[in-house]
């Protein structure tokens, strides 16, 4: 045990003496500062680009938990289903806050002399409670009235593609596929194929543009009548307890529903998207870390300047009995040491800056499509943790290789 923390401590401590000593100031110390510089730079970029991409996700989970329930009910077989029972059953399990029933389809809508194809959802009164969609007015009220001509909600992308004004009173004419009409001799039949009725767009939101330039939302009963749904509906939205997981809520819920149905949770709603967003980081990583692996093979030059510099140590370590295994592990050292610190300056300088644009907002969103007027920044102590010991690995890999390879020739 003595021999080998000797093994480890002793070329450490030399090392640390050669770059760190008061009495060493030469040039070649200047060259070991450019390749800590070499190191910190990329190792800043590396941990602001990670932070601002986990700040961008939590915005996009945040968008979309204003959209998606929790969890969502849907039958495995047909578009729609008889929810009366069903309904009153999960809203008494222990794990369910509230349920609301939807009935959605796609529609054609048109206002003026403007058409636009977009989805319709009717919701029932408890929907506001599942989604907070009320939230996201920005002309208006979220108010769903059932009536006559009624009144609906409308996305910010629609009313744009329609010139829809909520001051205005003229409603919105929406056409709904009749039940078990062919698609394709509707479009030679229009109007025999189509239900049709008129609402009032009361409303306008604006969540993301991806979102609002598809979704309407009316009555329940609206949208039954339409639909030719009569009692039945497309879905149920389910929003959880506080205390409750995604998980455990899906398992309660899908065991009380029972086979016929299936049960999403708002990961799985958006699955493709979160996925997305969660492999793009570590495309990130892996792209910047070809960066850090070339600012890396700056340490074969001050390795190797280091050696030259001290040749008469060297000289003098194997005449007191050293070794050149020993000499290969003190500059294998030196490298890892300048690594070491280009990381922990890398490391400080992104948090700081990190830091800042959470306090600050120094770095602004460009025009007004987006919810927030800064970028959204969140720091991972594991994103550090990957950040400082792969490029460690990479700075002690290359001085190593670069000391036993210059040991050898001498």
């Amino acid at each position: 045990m003595y021999a080998t923390q000797q093994d480890v401590m002793l070329p450490l401590f030399i090392a640390r003496k050669h770059l760190f000593s008061r009495k060493s100031r030469s040039v070649i110390n200047w060259i070991a500062g450019v390749s800590f510089v070499a190191v910190a730079v990329p190792v800043t970029a590396l941990v602001v680009i990670l932070s601002f991409h986990n700040g961008l996700g939590d915005f996009i989970g945040k968008m979309y938990s204003e959209f998606d329930s929790d969890l969502r009910l849907t039958p495995r077989q047909g578009q729609l289903f008889d929810a009366a029972g069903l309904c009153g059953k999960i809203a008494a399990l222990p794990e369910v806050e509230t349920v609301s029933a939807t009935a959605e389809q796609n529609v054609l809508i048109t206002y003026s002399d403007r058409q636009w194809i977009a989805v319709m959802r009717g919701v029932d009164s408890a929907y506001r409670d599942v989604v907070p969609i009320a939230r996201r007015m920005v002309q208006g009220r979220y108010r769903l009235q059932y009536g006559d001509p009624g009144e609906a909600v409308v996305g910010q992308g629609v009313a744009y593609a329609l010139g829809v004004q909520t001051a205005f009173p003229e409603p919105l004419r929406i056409y709904a596929i009749r039940p078990g009409s062919n698609s394709s001799a509707a479009s030679f039949l229009p109007m025999s194929y189509y239900r049709t009725a008129n609402i009032r767009p009361g409303g306008i939101y604006a969540l993301d543009e991806q979102t609002d330039s598809r979704y309407i939302f009316v009555p329940l009963e609206f949208a039954r009548r339409l639909m030719g749904a009569g009692d039945q509906v497309s879905s149920l939205e389910i929003r959880l307890k506080e205390d409750i997981s995604p998980e455990a809520g899906k398992r309660a819920v899908a065991t009380a529903a029972g086979p016929g149905f299936e049960v999403k949770t708002r990961f799985e709603q958006k699955e493709t998207v979160y996925r997305m967003v969660e492999q793009e980081k570590w495309v990130i990583y892996l792209l910047l870390m070809f960066v850090v692996l070339i600012a890396a093979l700056s340490l074969v030059g001050s390795v190797v300047m280091l050696a030259a510099d001290k040749e008469r140590d060297r000289e003098m370590l194997l005449a007191m009995g050293g070794t050149p295994a020993l000499l290969r592990r003190i500059f294998a050292w030196e490298g890892t040491l300048i690594a070491a610190c280009g990381v922990a300056a890398g490391i400080l300088l992104g948090v700081g800056f990190a830091v800042l644009q959470q306090q600050a907002g120094i770095i602004k969103l460009a025009g007004d499509a987006f919810l927030m007027d800064a970028y959204p920044v969140r720091i991972e102590l594991s994103d550090l943790i990957v950040v400082a010991g792969g490029v460690l690995l990479l700075g002690m890999a290359v001085s190593a290789l670069t000391a036993a390879g210059l040991i050898k020739r001498k």
